[in-house]
């Protein structure tokens, strides 16, 4: 190999090496090396064999986003017992909800939710300042400090009374925002008692979502 072909193969390998490691600085925080094998991604709730533990769903920005809202909180009179919610009830965050693709078909046409629906809650600051400084007043998604995900299953793993279930893989309570790769199920006392009371469609916030509101109009 001459020089010149040899300088552009060095050329070439050295920008591809730095793109590489410029989009590995831009990709989503993984869900950590003690991944277990069996949890993949997918529009369908997997679950952990050893742990009975919900797999943190990926890839769940592509399907069918149902609502946001800022600063949304339960009222401090409900009977609550998750802690978790009372102490946030008051912070101005974004909430973003995304449902299977699976789920919202069924629910568009028969206005009910099926079995195995899943609902994934994204919780991001609302940040006022950004690095190009062209804001001179709002809001918008800054850093992902939260992950919930409610999951219709009857025969998934673990003594329940229920069909949903309530996750919380990324606690915004936790300083650090981490992202685990497996949540156990809350007890319905906890979270599954308050939507069953209040969501205005099968235990689903559907009165926040006009997505899914729409369809039942």
């Amino acid at each position: 190999m001459n020089n010149a072909k040899h300088r552009a193969w060095r050329f070439s390998a050295n920008l591809l090496a730095i793109t590489a490691l410029g989009w590995s600085m831009l990709a989503p925080p993984a869900l950590g090396q003690n991944k277990p094998p069996a949890c993949q991604s997918g529009t369908v709730p997997v679950y952990d064999p050893a742990s009975g533990e919900l797999c943190t769903p990926s890839g769940f920005e592509t399907w069918v986003f149902v609502g946001s809202n800022l600063g949304l909180a339960y009222k401090h009179t409900l009977p609550l017992t998750n802690a978790r919610e009372n102490a946030h009830a008051d912070a101005q965050v974004f909430h973003n909800i995304y449902i299977n693709p699976e789920a919202y078909a069924h629910f568009r046409d028969t206005h009910e939710f099926p079995e195995l629906t899943m609902l994934v809650m994204e919780v991001f600051t609302a940040a006022d300042k950004e690095p190009k400084g062209v804001l001179s007043a709002g809001v918008y998604d800054g850093e992902r400090i939260g992950l919930q995900v409610a999951v219709k299953n009857s025969n998934r793993p673990g003594p329940h009374d229920k069909p949903w279930a309530y996750y919380i893989p990324q606690d915004l309570s936790d300083p650090n925002h981490t992202l685990s790769p497996t949540s156990p199920a809350f007890p319905d006392s906890a979270c599954e008692t308050c939507h069953q009371a209040h969501a205005s469609k099968d235990n689903v916030w559907v009165q926040f979502y006009p997505t899914l509101r729409k369809l039942l109009q």
